[in-house]
């Protein structure tokens, strides 16, 4: 977790518009971007997305370079917001459920005296207040937003009402209750503040909305504010380190060395080694060894997450839920190995 550089007590956007600390670190030189076709069967890639594109757009960029048979995103950045987006290439676009919830790390920059109807710098202002503070009240009440809390989702989201999206009502001027989610701010330390800005770090839970974040915090100091800044640093072990750029060496060679291999990507869920022929035999067809399913539900009875299933080769051979139940969670997730 990141450290406070101004103590606040306590410990993402997720932004549907727009673990463990360790990175995926790429140590690659700037590749030679000579044009080849490269042969992809799956994996991550992380991209630093940047401002003024959206999170479809980049990964349609992605895919035009790489061409794998499918592609997606786990979490959507804002076009105005840059940073981190999960891409799951080829066989790992099934494996993209396990990465979506993983927490996430934002640098946003919160702008006070002024509010948006989007909550962020594209939106129209709705609402001015002259009501200041000092840097002493803002550290107080940033404090008060640490832990678990429910948060009501942004007018403007991808969130449906009634089979609707929010953000299409609030075009068409269709007011609605907005549902709350229940969300976990890890941690949230004030960088700086020079008004009207004030500069934060932020760990959340799934789910969580930055520019929602920002109103609320403006709304509890007895002002209103939006988001002018927003930059997603971390999605689980995902980091900036060794992120693909869409604006400097984007080309084959360059995305091809950063895609980090399905089984490395899902490290934050236990694993199991099956290194005899005769069960991965009966794997590739969709079975498990009912001995060798036995012995492991006995050591994994306790988890509740999927288990990974590793060949001798460090290669991913399948997702496995020990504690499903008929009807519930699909119990084996096969992938080519």
């Amino acid at each position: 977790m990141m450290e406070n550089k101004k103590q606040i007590a306590g410990e993402e956007l997720h932004n549907e518009r727009s673990l463990s600390s360790a990175s995926f670190s790429s140590d690659v030189p700037h590749p030679t971007c000579e044009p080849r076709t490269p042969t992809l069967a799956g994996g991550v890639l992380i991209l630093d997305k940047p401002e003024g594109i959206t999170s479809a757009k980049a990964a349609a960029k992605v895919k035009g370079l790489l061409k794998p048979r499918k592609i997606g995103h786990t979490g959507t950045l804002d076009p105005f917001a840059t940073g981190v987006l999960v891409l799951c290439l080829g066989e790992a676009t099934r494996a993209a459920d396990q990465i979506v919830g993983l927490d996430k790390a934002y640098s946003a920059t919160i702008c006070f005296g002024v509010e948006t109807d989007t909550l962020d710098k594209t939106g129209k202002v709705t609402a001015r207040s002259d009501r200041t503070f000092s840097e002493s009240d803002l550290i107080e009440v940033l404090a008060t937003f640490s832990g678990v809390c429910a948060q009501r989702v942004p007018r403007f989201s991808a969130v449906r009402v009634d089979g609707h999206r929010l953000y299409e009502l609030s075009r068409r001027g269709i007011e609605v209750e907005r549902p709350e989610r229940e969300i976990c701010i890890y941690s949230i330390a004030l960088q700086s503040f020079d008004w009207p800005h004030a500069a934060i770090e932020v760990c959340c839970s799934k789910g969580a909305y930055i520019r929602q974040l920002a109103s609320d915090i403006g709304s509890r100091l007895g002002s209103v504010a939006h988001l002018s800044a927003l930059r997603r640093t971390r999605v689980g072990p995902f980091t900036l380190d060794g992120a693909l750029s869409l604006e400097n060496d984007f080309c084959q060679d360059a995305a091809s060395r950063r895609i980090v291999p399905l089984n490395d990507a899902l490290s934050h869920l236990p694993a199991v080694l099956m290194a005899d022929g005769r069960a991965l035999g009966l794997l590739k067809n969709g079975q498990l060894d009912p001995e060798w399913e036995r012995k492991q539900k006995e050591l994994y009875s306790a988890s509740p997450d999927a288990v990974r299933i590793v060949t001798g080769a460090n290669r991913l051979a399948a997702l496995w839920w020990p504690n499903s139940s008929p009807g519930g969670t699909r119990r084996l997730r096969v992938f080519p190995f």
